[in-house]
């Protein structure tokens, strides 16, 4: 007996293909539905350990169910272009991996795998398939299994009926009376499922139910008598047919040889050095065409500047390269005087770098960072893959061919026009986020201790009045436990459903739901206090290190936009306003005569909205000085300036920064809770008013469409694949990008400018004061006491400053003995 799994692989390339965005080479083939199918295929034969396995697709043109009737899978569209030109790269992998992939003319994927099914399981095999489509389970048995491995979710006949509310054997007949909307099968109108499972349940099977429609009263009885003649012409296009004529096609199901060669040549087409790297594949020969077989170059016959020298940091130590190969160690190694050095992920290596002798201003090149500035949200920038995607030789150990890469790097850079902005603010950046990471931030332990307890206790007085209203014991945290409370306990109604087709419990649907029920509320409140807890108040003591300090890591290659993020701990996500977030921040402190200067800009992305859109209206609104979310509601709703309400401000601060995002009339209707056509008016009428803002718009998606990515102000990049898809809602995305993106990066690149100017002029005038944090549009110092007048002084002087725009960059300063107080509180 033998373990036989069949894979719905056209339903899993859909799912693959939706579930990841923005997948591409670089030189633009879009990657994602191969990428995770193989994912899937790699991690089913790692967990499963199958001894038969075979890939089933569906195949071009009508199938025998069509003849059935013409409108089956009618209104299907063709998969979208980008989607059709990765098929023959997932058939590709899995032949090079050795996994048969049956196609049978005429025959759909589903028909075919009941076959193999039933074929296997006469043999006395026992059967999995592999797939996310409910359909299959009326094959469900006591040796068929169906198993979604994107969802981790096995099903047997127990879950069948848990989920379905019928035994495995009457899932034809409930598909049957309700139809299915995905196959184009019209239903019984009014039946639903439950219903259905229901009646079937009463009556047995579906001639059973047949014969005794008289005893269906109602609409719904008078409806199912009608559309008899419909239920029984669904019968043979919802079931999966097992006995098809197939000859001996799926007779041999053994795995083939793994064409090792022609995998990892794949793989490197395809840039999945994840996959190369896992399957051991790194040192397997190319396979290429004849006439690309002098492509591939060593790092010696790259032209490298004399000055040049790379240093590779590995725990063994520092190994260094110049032009003519390895420099001969010294002990300690020391980095030649007068060097100008290449290095991959420099940062993290800060701690070495005093014992080597490098200073952040001997840093020519990082390749790490080159990698991001040339595609910014690529998966990884690890030595290795950016050496094989220009096919260099590398020795990622002791660094030869890093120089060789570095200056490949550089004529990119050069090239797309990069270089001033990678030069003058990522490379010099390094050194101000080493010494930020070095400093840290003071926390005060004892503080965080006590809020821990004090949110124990709200979380308990919470969970009484969870309890209260929801009438016993139940686990928030469980969607399907709240779910049953909510909509079957409560009687609330349902808002939207998951994926896998339970009502939806998310923060959103709470929130909808509390118009109905206090309980929601409670809910919602319970959600964020203990998020917070576990995040922040009791992760924060164990992140500190012997020095009382906190030291996150800033990283400069994660955010495609360009912004830095933080980890361990991420201190982006603090909330900024509320008393939670007040208290979170009171326990970040300065040492013993010092204070903590903070500075954030002021509506730094409004204001880069106005420089580019060049709006007459929009750049004198600032330029005057007044509110703006007042003046801009003024303008909504046809009022004075004394007749602008608190709400009517709300709606226009929402509108002033759903632009910026390319908020839709759906989106912007559900922030404000009024009807999509009073959101789109309100849209339309901020575009009317704002005409500057329409052009602008109109201007970048046009731009980014023709070049691919879009641009900041200061030249950095952005590639928006999705611009080019022929799926609606990935071009409604890739759209919205194209706006965002030169407005957010933007922003990225000022303050990035501000902190280098600010730290220089800290250093030159010698003022005690390090940076410490930077979060969104604000930095933080630690100032000694005497001089925190002139650190506010330089640090405004330095945000202000750092771009040149139609309207003045506004900076708000202020300080105190913890980030809360210095931020305002």
């Amino acid at each position: 007996m033998g373990r036989v799994y069949l894979v719905d692989g056209s339903n899993l390339l859909y799912r693959a293909y939706h579930a990841i965005r923005g997948f591409q080479t670089s030189r633009g083939l879009p990657t994602q539905a191969v990428y995770g199918f193989t994912s899937m295929a790699l991690r089913l034969e790692k967990e499963e350990k199958p001894d038969f396995l075979a890939v089933v697709f569906d195949p071009p043109g009508p199938t025998r169910k069509h003849t059935l009737y013409s409108e089956y899978k009618a209104q299907r569209e063709r998969p979208p272009e980008d989607l059709i030109i990765q098929i023959p790269y997932v058939h590709r992998v899995l032949e090079a991996m050795g996994i048969p992939v049956l196609i049978v003319p005429g025959i759909e994927a589903d028909d075919l795998i009941g076959t193999l099914a039933k074929k296997a399981l006469d043999r006395g095999d026992e059967v999995t398939v592999v797939t996310g489509d409910k359909d299959f389970y009326q094959l469900v048995g006591p040796r068929l299994k169906l198993l979604d491995t994107m969802r981790d979710l096995v099903t047997g006949p127990d879950e069948v009926f848990e989920r379905m509310g019928v035994k495995p054997e009457q899932v034809v007949d409930l598909l049957a009376i309700t139809g299915d909307k995905v196959d184009n099968i019209p239903g019984v109108p009014g039946v639903g499922r439950k219903l259905a499972a229901q009646l079937l349940g009463d009556y047995g099977d579906l001639e059973a139910l047949i014969a005794h429609a008289d005893e269906l009263g109602g609409k719904r009885g008078e409806a199912f008598r009608e559309n008899l003649a419909r239920i029984r012409a669904n019968v043979p296009l919802v079931t999966i047919e097992t006995d098809i004529d197939v000859g001996d096609i799926g007779d041999n199901l053994d795995r083939k040889p793994v064409d090792a060669a022609g995998l990892a040549s794949l793989f490197r087409e395809l840039e999945f050095h994840k996959f190369l790297r896992d399957l051991g594949l790194l040192e397997v020969p190319v396979v290429k065409p004849a006439e690309s077989e002098t492509a591939s170059r060593t790092w010696t016959e790259e032209v490298i500047p004399s000055s040049w020298v790379s240093a590779v940091f590995t725990p063994e130590g520092l190994f260094l390269c110049d032009g003519a190969g390895p420099i001969s160690p010294e002990t300690p190694v020391k980095i030649p005087p007068g060097s100008r050095v290449v290095g991959h992920g420099l940062k993290a290596y800060r701690e070495e770098w005093e014992r080597a002798g490098l200073t952040s201003g001997m840093i020519e090149i990082d390749t790490e960072l080159a990698g991001y500035m040339l595609f910014p949200g690529r998966r990884s920038y690890d030595l290795v893959s950016l050496a094989e995607d220009r096919e260099l030789s590398l020795d990622p150990k002791t660094g030869e061919g890093l120089l060789a890469l570095a200056v490949r790097m550089k004529g990119e850079l050069e090239e797309k026009g990069l270089w001033p902005l990678y030069r003058e603010v990522e490379i010099p950046l390094i050194g101000v986020l080493a010494r930020m990471e070095a400093a840290g931030v003071k926390v005060d332990r004892e503080k965080l201790s006590g809020l821990s307890l004090e949110f124990e206790g709200r979380l308990k007085t919470l969970e009484s009045e969870m309890f209260g209203l929801a009438g016993g014991e139940f686990n928030p945290q469980s969607p399907k436990q709240l779910a049953e409370i909510l909509f079957q306990k409560l009687g609330l109604a349902p808002v939207r459903k998951t994926a896998g087709g339970s009502h939806s419990t998310d923060a959103s649907v709470l929130e909808e739901l509390s118009a109905q029920h206090k309980l929601p509320a409670v809910i919602i409140e319970h959600r964020g206090l203990s998020k917070l807890k576990s995040s922040f108040i009791d992760a924060l003591p164990k992140l500190v290190a012997p020095d009382g300090r906190i030291h996150t890591v800033f990283q400069q290659t994660v955010a495609a936009t360009g912004r830095l993020s933080s980890s361990n701990p991420n201190l982006q996500n603090i909330p900024i306003r509320g008393e939670e977030g007040k208290r979170i921040r009171e326990a970040f402190i300065a040492e013993p005569g010092y204070l903590l200067l903070s500075a954030d800009y002021s509506q730094v992305e409004l204001r880069i909205l106005a420089h580019l859109s060049c709006d007459d209206d929009l750049v004198s609104l600032f330029a005057s000085g007044r509110d703006i979310h007042s003046e801009t509601a003024a303008r909504l709703f046809d009022v004075g300036p004394l007749g602008v309400t608190t709400q009517m401000r709300r709606q226009a601060k929402t509108v002033n920064f759903g632009i910026i995002y390319g908020i839709s009339p759906f989106g912007l209707a559900k922030q404000l809770g009024v009807s999509q056509s009073d959101a789109k008016k309100m849209i339309d009428r901020y575009m009317k008013r704002f005409p500057g803002v329409f052009r602008i718009r109109e201007k970048l998606v046009a731009e980014a469409k023709e070049k691919g990515y879009s641009t900041t102000l200061f030249g950095r990049i952005r590639q928006i694949p999705e611009l080019k898809s022929k799926n609606r809602a990935d071009r409604e995305f890739g759209e919205r990008l194209a706006v965002n993106s030169p407005i957010q990066g933007s922003a990225a690149d000022i303050i990035k400018r501000a902190m280098l100017m600010a730290d220089d002029a800290m250093r030159s005038d010698k003022v005690d004061a390090r940076l410490t944090l930077q979060v969104h549009d604000e930095l933080v110092l630690e100032v000694a006491e005497k001089q925190v007048e002139k650190a506010r002084e330089i640090l405004v002087e330095a945000m202000e400053g750092a771009a040149k725009l139609k309207v003045r960059l506004k900076v708000e300063a202020g300080w105190g003995p913890d980030w809360y107080r210095a931020h305002g509180g």
